[in-house]
C-alpha cells in the first residue's frame, strides 16, 4: 500500500463502498489497497487513485473470493493550489451534484451508458466503477482521433444529449407545461472557468496573444498585428456568450471538456486489428446548459487534425444528428420537434467559435510530454503560476523549444485570427 494515499481511505469507507455495491453485511474484507492511477498526471485539478478490495463471500460450504476494482477522484492532497481552485470554484460539489442529482434524473436504465457509474461520495472524493477494469482506455493524446474513434465518440455524445431531451420532454408532458432542466438546476450549471473575469480564462486569452505577438506568421506585419490586438478580446468574449443558454436553439446539458483524457474507448478485434466499439465520457465538472452543437464542436476541435476535421466536418455533423434522431425515435420524440437538421447545422457553425476557443484554452496546456506535464503541474508553485498568473511565458517557452508543440498550437491561434479577425 502507498502509505501517503491509503490513510485517506478508511475501513468505514470500504464498508460504505461494499454497501453501495449491494454486498451482504457479512462479506469478509480480506484486504484492500490504494495506489496512484498513473505515475503521470491524468487531469489538472485532482488526484486520481485505484482501489482494489479483496473480499470473501460464504456460499453454503464454499467461500467465493473476488477482487473489486474502483477508480477514485479526489480533491488534491498533494497540490495545495489545485485543491484551492477546486474548493473556490466548488467543482467537487458541482460534479457530485451532477452525478447524484442531475444524472439520477436524466439517466435511462434501458439506454446504453455514456459515463462511469458513481458508487459513492467520500470525504472530498468520488468513487466510481473502474472503467479500465472493464477494458476501456484513453488514447495517446498525441494521436488525433481517426474516423472510427470520432464516430464512436459522437455516438456516445448523442446518448448523453438525448438523455436531457427525453427527460425534459417527459417532464413537460407530466407537468402539462414547458419544462427546462436549467429552470431547476441552473445553480449547478454555471460558467465554471469560462468567465471573462476568471484568472484561468484571462491567462488563456492573454497567453495566446503574447505568443502570437512573438511567434505568429503575422507578428512582423504591424497593420495586421494592430488589428489582431484590437479585436482579440472581443473574439474570446463573444465565444463565452455562445456557451450560455440559447433562446434560438434547443439546449441540453453539455460536457464542455471533451479532450482526449476525458474520453475512454472499448475495443473489439476485427480481423487482425482492434476497432473501437464503445466509448465513455468522464469528468463532469464543467457541465452547462447550452446548444448540443457546442459540445460537438469542442469534441471535433480538441481531438481532430484541423485539415482532417474540415474535410470530414459534414460527415461528422450528419452522423451526430442522425444518431440523435435514432435515439429520440425510440422514445417517441421526433427530432424535427427538437432541433431539425438545418437548425443544427446553423447552430454548429455558430458554435464553431466556442469549440475553437475551448481548444485554444486546453491544447496549449495538454500538448506536452507526460513526464514534463507531471513535473510542471504537480508542483504547487508552478501550477499556480502557469494557470492563473503567467501562462504566456509558459506557452512561449514551449513554442520556442518544441517544434511539434509550436506547429500544433500556432495552427489553433492562426485559425482564430483568420476565421474571426481577418475574415
Amino acid at each position: 500500500m502507498e502509505n501517503n494515499i491509503i490513510k485517506y481511505i478508511t475501513e468505514e469507507d470500504i464498508n460504505l463502498i461494499l454497501l453501495k455495491c449491494e454486498y451482504p453485511s457479512d462479506v469478509i474484507v480480506e484486504n484492500y489497497d490504494v495506489c496512484n492511477a498513473s505515475k503521470y498526471m491524468m487531469g489538472f485539478l485532482g488526484d486520481y487513485w485505484k482501489l482494489k478490495i479483496r473480499i470473501a463471500i460464504k456460499n453454503d460450504e464454499n467461500i467465493v473470493r473476488k477482487t473489486l476494482n474502483f477508480f477514485i477522484k479526489a480533491i488534491s492532497k498533494s497540490n495545495l493550489s489545485k485543491a484551492e481552485v477546486v474548493r473556490e470554484m466548488k467543482l467537487f460539489e458541482k460534479e457530485l451534484c451532477f452525478y447524484s442529482v442531475i444524472k439520477m434524473n436524466i439517466n435511462l436504465p434501458d439506454m446504453k451508458p455514456w459515463s462511469a457509474r458513481l458508487i459513492t461520495p467520500l470525504n472530498e472524493a468520488l468513487v466510481f466503477e473502474d472503467l479500465t477494469s472493464l477494458q476501456y482506455e484513453t488514447r495517446n493524446k498525441f494521436t488525433r482521433f481517426d474516423k472510427d474513434h470520432m464516430l464512436q465518440a459522437l455516438k456516445t455524445l448523442a446518448r448523453f444529449h438525448a438523455s436531457s431531451i427525453i427527460f425534459e420532454e417527459n417532464k413537460s408532458q407530466r407537468l402539462q407545461r414547458s419544462y427546462k432542466i436549467n429552470d431547476e438546476y441552473s445553480h449547478l450549471l454555471d460558467e465554471g472557468g469560462y468567465h471573462k473575469s476568471e484568472p484561468w480564462f484571462i491567462q488563456c486569452m492573454n497567453g495566446a496573444l503574447e505568443t502570437i505577438t512573438a511567434y505568429s506568421k503575422y507578428s512582423t506585419n504591424e497593420k495586421i498585428m494592430n488589428l489582431i490586438k484590437l479585436h482579440w478580446n472581443n473574439v474570446w468574449y463573444s465565444a463565452l456568450e455562445l456557451s450560455n443558454m440559447s433562446s434560438e436553439y434547443r439546449n441540453v446539458i453539455c460536457h464542455r471538456d471533451l479532450w482526449n483524457n476525458n474520453i475512454l474507448f472499448h475495443y473489439k478485434k476485427v480481423g487482425e486489428t482492434l476497432k473501437p466499439d464503445d466509448c465513455m465520457i468522464v469528468d463532469f465538472q464543467a457541465v452547462r446548459y447550452q446548444p448540443p452543437a457546442g459540445d460537438v464542436m469542442v469534441l471535433l476541435y480538441c481531438n481532430l487534425d484541423p485539415k482532417f476535421r474540415e474535410e470530414n466536418l459534414n460527415l461528422f455533423l450528419d452522423y451526430y444528428h442522425k444518431e440523435l434522431e435514432l435515439i429520440l425515435i425510440k422514445y417517441g420524440i421526433k427530432i424535427e420537434d427538437v432541433i431539425n437538421k438545418e437548425d443544427f447545422l446553423n447552430s454548429a457553425e455558430c458554435q464553431r467559435k466556442w469549440g475553437l476557443i475551448v481548444c485554444a484554452c486546453l491544447i496549449p496546456q495538454i500538448w506536452i510530454d507526460d513526464e514534463l506535464i507531471t513535473k510542471i503541474f504537480c508542483d504547487t508553485t508552478q501550477f499556480d503560476k502557469v494557470l492563473t498568473k503567467d501562462k504566456g511565458t509558459f506557452i512561449k517557452h514551449m513554442v520556442k523549444t518544441n517544434q511539434d508543440y509550436r506547429e500544433n498550437i500556432m495552427l489553433i491561434f492562426d485559425e482564430i485570427i483568420e476565421r474571426y479577425i481577418l475574415c
